[in-house]
């Protein structure tokens, strides 16, 4: 068996969305759905629609990113945030086994695959041309009341995340994304120009 990790992109695509099927079979969805790739980053995420087009965002967690507590404790501060108004966070969905997260397995991936779902939030991507000054507006706006809730939120004894800092995002010896120096595109100039900046 060929190890997942060191597949092409394009033959790990098929493999995901075989995954993401299976995944989509944890939850109590209507028959006949259909599972189409969103985007894949650090995530992989699909879009899930039934027959009567309702729809739902299933994400594939990337493996050893971000523990299943991690993952957790996002969940738990979106959730917080939705049911207090501060932000309209999309709604994640129960599995059949009454889980938020599931872990889903394929024969050809060395690990389960953590799984969120949650409900279809519509809205329209700004394109090039669009005026931006008011959705910017909007979004200093939210930001500001996230960073207020924050500040007040209680949370949960084992929440976790990732500190992102310095040395975790733009330092050479542990940045959780890799260096810098060796993102896609870089040359000489481009360090130069960049490794000023840093």
């Amino acid at each position: 068996m060929t190890d997942f990790d060191s597949l092409s992109h394009d033959e790990q695509l098929p493999l995901l969305l075989e995954l993401a099927n299976t995944a989509a079979s944890n939850y109590d969805l209507p028959q006949g759905i259909a599972v189409s790739l969103i985007n894949l980053s650090e995530n992989a995420t699909y879009k899930v629609e039934a027959p009567g087009g309702q729809r739902w965002a299933l994400r594939i967690h990337r493996d050893g990113y971000h523990s299943k507590t991690a993952i957790a404790s996002e969940l738990a501060w979106l959730i917080d945030l939705r049911q207090t108004g501060v932000v309209a966070t999309p709604n994640p969905v129960k599995g059949k086994d009454g889980e938020i997260i599931q872990q889903v397995s394929h024969p050809r991936m060395p690990r389960p695959r953590n799984v969120v779902l949650f409900d279809w939030e519509s809205g329209i991507e700004p394109g090039i041309g669009h005026d931006l000054a008011e959705p910017f507006e909007v979004l200093g706006e939210v930001t500001a009341r996230m960073h207020l809730h924050t500040r007040q939120w209680k949370r949960p004894s084992w929440f976790t995340r990732l500190t992102w800092d310095f040395d975790t995002s733009l330092g050479d010896e542990n940045p959780h994304w890799g260096r810098w120096r060796d993102g896609m595109g870089m040359d000489a100039r481009k360090e130069m120009l960049f490794g000023r900046t840093v």
